[in-house]
């Protein structure tokens, strides 16, 4: 007697392998079209772009959660009544950039 636990897991089971089987023939096909798996000789270069546009980008964002902080920090000083709720905002915001958005696609 199989129970709907057992069926559900060999549900699964059969959806992975076909997956599995998908992405084997995928890899079959580009091998026969001639990949071999060895990067052009100018890979490098390119390597080198994405590296530094990645860089930058890291820098620029750092920069602007930085400048972010300290707004809100100089609203505090100042005793404004909303810089606490300015701060969980760029908080959240973050939290959702880093954490939340990229456990969804995954």
């Amino acid at each position: 007697m199989h129970t709907p636990l057992t069926l559900r897991r060999a549900g699964r089971g059969a959806i992975a392998l076909v997956a599995f089987s998908g992405v084997l023939s995928e890899l079959a096909a580009l091998k026969a079209a001639g990949l071999t798996g060895t990067p052009p000789p100018d890979a490098s270069a390119f390597q080198s772009l994405i590296g530094t546009l990645t860089s930058n980008w890291e820098w620029l964002i750092g920069t602007g959660i930085g400048l972010a902080f300290v707004l809100v920090a100089g609203l505090m000083i100042f005793g404004s009544q909303n810089a606490p709720q300015y701060l969980f905002k760029i908080i959240g915001g973050i939290m959702l950039i880093l954490i939340v958005i990229p456990a969804v696609l995954a």
